[in-house]
């Protein structure tokens, strides 16, 4: 039978390790080709690596804050789409309700509050819209709705009015309703945050505040200016004439109201500004950052190559040696 000498033993277990080196030398430098980077990156950087961690990390906290800035940009986005909407409608029923005069048919004093009513509902709707499943106009609170249903608010609001008749009167208890810091709009109809503006870190050194709520003075004006009409048909007890008066006063308080909101809308703008311009360096300082590290770790490719090569190279004539080795014999050499 055929004995393996310990010597031949050796001879195989060297090339077998040989193989592997060279092996192991191919697939790294095929990876590096491949994907553009070392493998190796300490030995590359000579053990030097804290230049790298230090861009690794930045690029980690720029990913974080570039996140942040996209929800925040869409959220203010979102925000003035919501205000405009109010702002056109407001804009639209205060010149619908202002035409009307003393000598309007009952019919189109009806129609009139119904839609000052429609136009209520969608105001509130717009400001309880939610993003992402976070309420807008709630400061810190995201959960639950911004304002109670137009339905619910007014029903409060009525009972609020109570039995009074006079336009003074319905006026000063819808004035009271909205304006009260401890009861009507402030607990009943805004149920959103009322504590510190939200606050968006974008950077280490930029913190920017939103400070738009449903519970702002614009808000509740133009709200306000909107029930003066839509209340008008639920109160029964009030002459055709009171009912037109509530109705001009709410065209009057919807057009006057109009500053406020474009104050709001200019606060939001101001902030969306420095957000889209704070996420402009954002990409540029990534951008930098990625350049800096791939200077770093990644691999020249034509010295790749060449190494490739030869390595492949070094393969084939390890393989071509151990195969005439394996042929070799005594009767062969004799």
């Amino acid at each position: 039978m055929p004995v393996t000498s310990v010597g031949d033993m050796a001879q195989q277990f060297v090339s077998m390790r040989n193989s592997g080196t060279i092996k192991s030398d191919l697939s790294r430098l095929a990876q590096s080709l491949s994907t553009g980077r070392v493998t190796d990156v300490s030995a590359t950087l000579g053990g030097q690596t804290t230049q790298l961690s230090g861009i690794n990390y930045s690029l980690e906290l720029n990913v974080g804050y570039a996140q942040i800035a996209r929800e925040t940009g869409m959220q203010l986005s979102t925000m003035q789409i919501m205000l405009e909407k109010v702002d056109a409608a407001r804009s639209q029923t205060s010149s619908d309700l202002l035409i009307l005069n003393n000598v309007s048919t009952p019919q189109q004093v009806d129609v009139s509050a119904a839609a000052a009513r429609g136009t209520f509902e969608s105001m509130v709707a717009s400001l309880n819209t939610r993003l992402a499943d976070r309420s807008l106009f709630g400061g810190v609170e995201t959960e639950g709705l911004v304002l109670a249903t137009a339905d619910d608010m007014l029903a409060d609001l009525q009972t609020a009015i109570g039995g009074a008749t006079t336009t003074a009167a319905i006026g000063a208890a819808i004035d009271f309703w909205f304006d009260d810091p401890a009861g009507g709009y402030a607990t009943m109809g805004y149920l959103g945050d009322t504590g510190a503006p939200v606050q968006k870190r974008l950077s280490a050194d930029r913190v920017f505040e939103i400070d738009a709520r449903a519970d702002d003075g614009a808000i509740r004006d133009v709200l306000k200016g909107a029930a003066f009409a839509a209340m008008a048909n639920d109160l029964p007890a009030i002459s055709q004439q009171t009912k037109s008066e509530l109705l001009q006063e709410s065209g009057l308080r919807l057009f006057a109201s109009s500053d406020g909101l474009a104050a709001m809308q200019s606060r939001i703008g101001f902030v969306e500004a420095r957000v889209e311009q704070t996420t402009i360096e954002l990409t540029s300082q990534k951008t930098a950052l990625s350049m800096a590290k791939n200077d770093l770790i990644s691999a020249d490719p034509f010295e790749t190559a060449s190494r490739l090569s030869a390595v492949q190279l070094q393969l084939e004539t390890h393989y071509s040696v151990t195969a005439r080795l394996s042929q070799l014999s005594l009767l062969g050499y004799l």
